[in-house]
């Protein structure tokens, strides 16, 4: 049985994960359908069990694929675009993380929901002043060499991997398979 919240947080993974999907493939110029459908493709199974390692990769494909597909922003519609990706995004890692808190059938209390909703605010409006300074800057053409940016991005992907494969072994308290006495038994 699933809580009335927790249905309310699995619903915002599904809605922004779908959106996403769905913005990316209207504003990119050549936007992968196949990708598209496999985002969309693996978001039941984030939804179904948001503590799961697959909403780390269906957070990881979802970037990849609008680095991969989205052009460099040029005009204030393309940066809004940009915008609204960094938000769905966020809203996915924090529906999956506040979710993941409790079990299915607990009820999120008031005093948590009031306290996520401070901080993702917080990180929002802290994100948007950030945003329209890149908005600002893009006028000038950047110096450097892109390879080394992507290079930065391919070590970056690759730390991420070798962390998520370090912690393959360990098991969450309350998950299965884990030890409820602290005895280990």
């Amino acid at each position: 049985m699933t809580s009335p919240s927790q249905k309310a947080l699995r619903a915002v993974i599904a809605v922004a994960s779908v959106g996403l999907a769905l913005l990316t493939t209207l504003v990119a110029p050549g936007g992968s359908i196949v990708a598209a459908l496999v985002l969309v493709a693996l978001t039941p199974f984030v939804v179904l069990d948001p503590a799961s390692r697959l909403t780390t990769v269906l957070l990881g494909l979802h970037a990849g694929n609008w680095l991969m597909s989205v052009p460099v922003p040029g005009d204030p519609g393309a940066w809004l675009a940009a915008l609204v990706a960094a938000v769905a995004l966020a809203a996915i890692h924090l529906a999956a993380a506040l979710s993941s808190s409790f079990p299915a059938a607990a009820t999120v209390p008031g005093a948590t929901w009031r306290r996520w909703a401070r901080r993702s605010a917080a990180v929002l409006g802290l994100s948007v002043p950030v945003w329209a300074l890149l908005v600002a800057q893009s006028e000038a053409a950047p110096e450097g060499d892109p390879l080394l940016t992507y290079a930065a991005l391919a070590a970056l992907a690759l730390l991420a991997f070798g962390f998520w494969q370090a912690g393959a072994g360990a098991t969450p308290a309350g998950r299965a398979g884990a030890p409820t006495d602290p005895r280990g038994r």
